[in-house]
């Protein structure tokens, strides 16, 4: 029987391309992602895969030069400065799906196209979703900087959420209180953790034309933060002077509005057919099983519930982990693209078609080898993540 499975290299090739773009597009992470150090999650482009199983690919980190330097004639061999570097090792595999026709045979040319034309729409569809579930799930894992919302002082000085009430809700208070962590380098407990990077500087010019930069942070909230933000009469009166000033810059493109130099985006909740910010009601952690071998990606949401909503019920109050991001709070090699595959099988009745890739992710948290790198504020800290938990809606409140 004739088989109408492509075989051209270059058609493949395209195919690949098509793939790649699509699932890109797809993936709601992609408008933060490029291969600049700015980047909320910074690219790296491979070659080639570390090996045919995969393995993992180390990126490094420069600390600031310290020393006293030199003044005059002084040699510089008298007084050299030292300078700490910092790595990651970041997991990186073969990364891939399939699809195998339903019909009992495609019996013509046409047949076969419709068949890779559903294909070409479904596959990135179920990878771009794949890569999503992996960043947000890696991004909200085990934050060691995080921001607990309070009804009544707008956020608790702590760095756990355990003290969480049913109505302990977000406001604009838990942003201003991530931004000055980030642009301070501090956590809950006031103890030293990494400045979070702005990941945009925009460009403006001052009176008497002096050139200046604004900067911006990143905050993903989901659908409780979202609501109960937009209650909050700080962030109304924000949004009102936002649009005085106009907002056509498109870092603001899609966004649900910006306060004190953080624009805010929402995003519905994760659940079982979409990506999205996670509430620990729905889950605990982050797995896939292939072929009874299970990779787990993320665990632990639960560690941040809150407190128990009536006492001594052992009901502990449910939250949502939303994320303030800076540049570099993830770090993605990727290799050039999609390979693309058509296979036909039952001799040509049906055909398989699949594409994968070698990729990886992980949420940046560099490490020292040396006692000197481990004393670091940098070292097993996040790099560019703050955590904003609050309570969900409708819980019953002690």
């Amino acid at each position: 029987m004739a088989s109408w499975a492509e075989t051209d290299p270059k058609v493949l090739l395209k195919y690949g391309r098509t793939i790649t773009a699509k699932t890109v597009e797809l993936n709601w992470w992609n408008k933060f992602m490029n291969n600049d150090e700015g980047a909320v999650i910074m690219t790296d482009l491979r070659t080639e895969t570390p090996n045919e199983e995969g393995g993992t690919v180390r990126v490094y980190f420069r600390d600031h030069i310290e020393g006293d330097g030199i003044t005059g004639n002084q040699d510089f061999e008298d007084n050299i400065g030292s300078q700490n570097t910092l790595y990651q090792d970041v997991d990186y595999g073969i990364f891939g799906q399939s699809l195998k026709s339903k019909a009992k045979k495609l019996e013509s040319k046409m047949a076969t196209e419709t068949f890779r034309s559903k294909a070409h729409k479904d596959l990135p569809k179920w990878l771009g979703l794949r890569d999503d579930r992996i960043i947000t799930s890696k991004l909200s894992e085990a934050c060691t900087n995080v921001v607990a919302c309070s009804a009544a002082d707008g956020v608790y000085p702590v760095n756990v959420t355990d003290s969480i009430g049913a109505v302990d809700y977000f406001s604009t208070a838990a942003i201003a209180e991530a931004k000055k962590r980030a642009k301070n380098g501090v956590d809950g407990n006031g103890d030293e953790h990494p400045i979070v990077e702005p990941f945009v500087l925009k460009t403006v010019t001052r009176e008497g034309g002096i050139t200046d930069y604004v900067e911006f942070f990143l905050l993903v909230v989901g659908s409780n933060a979202a609501r109960q933000l937009k209650e909050d009469p700080l962030w109304i009166e924000a949004q009102k002077m936002a649009n005085k000033r106009g907002s056509d810059n498109p870092i603001f493109t899609g966004a649900l509005g910006e306060y004190d130099g953080v624009i805010v985006f929402e995003r519905s909740n994760w659940n079982a057919r979409k990506s999205g910010i996670i509430t620990t009601d729905k889950l605990t952690s982050y797995s896939v099983t292939v072929d009874g071998e299970t990779t787990t990606y993320a665990t632990g949401f639960d560690s941040y519930k809150g407190t128990e909503t009536f006492t001594d019920s052992g009901v502990a109050t449910e939250t949502e982990i939303n994320l303030f991001l800076g540049a570099t709070a993830g770090l993605k090699p990727f290799d050039e693209g999609f390979d693309y595959y058509e296979d036909p099988k039952e001799g040509g009745r049906k055909l398989l078609i699949g594409a994968d890739r070698g990729t990886g992710f992980a949420k940046t948290k560099f490490v020292g080898k040396t006692t000197a790198e481990q004393e670091s504020e940098y070292h097993n800290k996040d790099f560019g993540v703050i955590a904003i938990v609050c309570a969900i809606d409708g819980q019953p409140a002690a």
